[in-house]
């Protein structure tokens, strides 16, 4: 299927930026570099302990950003590493009602609403 990138809009407490972020169904959250964290003002409420790509464990700070994709936009938590891309993992797209399409490679909604109330 090869990698999927789409453009993501984030917003933190400083700020809110248009990156073009990594989708990947193998990760659970969002993941943002330091530098884009600063940017828009996201701060680490609390550690988590995260598993890396190269499998190493590491406890990294977490915050709470809103996070908007195709129109779709809801609150989440994210991990701040330090370097890399902005990565959109699969709990994130569910929190949005969005999955990948493993036919297509392409992001669609799974059900009309963001939130069940």
């Amino acid at each position: 299927m090869g990698l999927i990138h789409k453009k993501v809009k984030l917003t933190g407490e400083g700020g809110e930026l248009e990156v073009n972020a990594l989708i990947d169904t193998g990760t659970k959250r969002l993941l943002v570099p330091k530098n884009i964290a600063d940017k828009i003002g996201i701060k680490p409420m609390f550690k988590v302990r995260a598993e890396l790509a190269d499998g190493t464990i590491k406890d990294v700070g977490a915050g709470p950003i809103y996070v908007e994709i195709m129109g779709r936009g809801a609150p989440d938590w994210v991990a701040i590493v330090e370097k890399g891309e902005v990565c959109i993992g699969a709990e994130t797209l569910e929190t949005l009602g969005l999955a990948v399409d493993p036919t297509t490679g392409e992001i669609r909604p799974i059900r009309k609403f963001i939130w069940r109330i």
